[in-house]
């Protein structure tokens, strides 16, 4: 069974041009993994900081309307966002502006997104939650657009794995090698970027895992207990995300059965 076809689609929900239509379906699935993933990710970023003389650069992967920067940078939560967004009367885009705005913003990180709607990096950029959008088909060789970026440090994906393959992080990896010799003929130092992601249980781990080892990564899963990502949306996703995951040999008695899927955290770092 095709573990993409399980899923539900969501893809008109995600070329809208505001965030609301994402934001109703999510709520009404009950969607809190950005909420989970947020203090996981500040540690590394925290950590961080504190060996870098400038902000920390953050590549987020599948970012859509720009949630987890408005989670990380502007220290936000679901609820907010939803209750914001989830009006009566849906907030025009100087209200959603000012919204923004009015959030207390930490300097000391900056966002870059990498997603395949050109609608949601476009609000992404006017709210000022990245400094820039890219529509990348990672899974593409050529990903020259990347080479403009500034030093990463972190690369961070939230629920976009599965979606992107291993070949995604084979490319984005070969960027990074290509990047750390340069920096070695210019005598530069080049700290590579930390990995730090969620993947739902029912995608196998073994290709990405084979393609950070042979980029000289060490990659981890967290010891934290798999964290929910969202409710499932009817009882077939249900059962064939169970079915698969038995398929696997993994135990869904304390997870999945419960109606949700649940993701397991990672983070890869290069050995050098």
């Amino acid at each position: 069974m095709n573990e993409l076809k399980v899923k539900k689609d969501f893809t008109d929900i995600y070329t809208q041009e505001s965030p609301c239509g994402y934001l109703k379906e999510m709520d009404r699935l009950g969607y809190s993994i950005s909420d989970s993933t947020k203090p996981l990710y500040n540690t590394i970023i925290e950590q961080l900081k504190k060996k870098l003389s400038r902000p920390v650069n953050i590549l987020d992967l599948g970012s859509s309307y720009g949630i987890n920067s408005a989670l990380i940078k502007y220290n936000l939560t679901m609820t907010k966002l939803n209750n914001f967004f989830l009006r009566r009367v849906e907030p025009t885009k100087k209200e959603t502006k000012q919204f923004y705005e009015k959030c207390t913003s930490n300097d000391n990180m900056c966002f870059y997104q990498i997603d395949i709607s050109d609608e949601a990096l476009k609000f992404s950029e006017e709210m000022d939650l990245c400094e820039k959008g890219m529509n990348v088909n990672l899974d593409n060789k050529k990903l020259k657009l990347l080479e403009s970026l500034p030093k990463i440090d972190v690369v961070i994906a939230t629920g976009c794995i599965g979606y992107i393959g291993y070949m995604a992080f084979v490319n984005l990896l070969k960027v990074i090698k290509n990047r750390e010799v340069d920096s070695m003929e210019s005598k530069t130092k080049y700290n590579s970027p930390i990995f730090a992601f969620s993947i739902l249980r029912m995608f196998d781990m073994d290709n990405i895992e084979k393609a950070f080892e042979i980029y000289n990564y060490s990659i981890v899963k967290s010891d934290i207990k798999p964290i929910i990502q969202r409710r499932f949306s009817d009882s077939k996703e249900k059962e064939e995300a169970i079915s698969i995951l038995h398929g696997m040999g993994i135990n869904t008695k304390e997870y999945e059965d419960d109606g949700n899927f649940y993701a397991d955290f990672y983070i890869a770092k290069s050995k050098n």
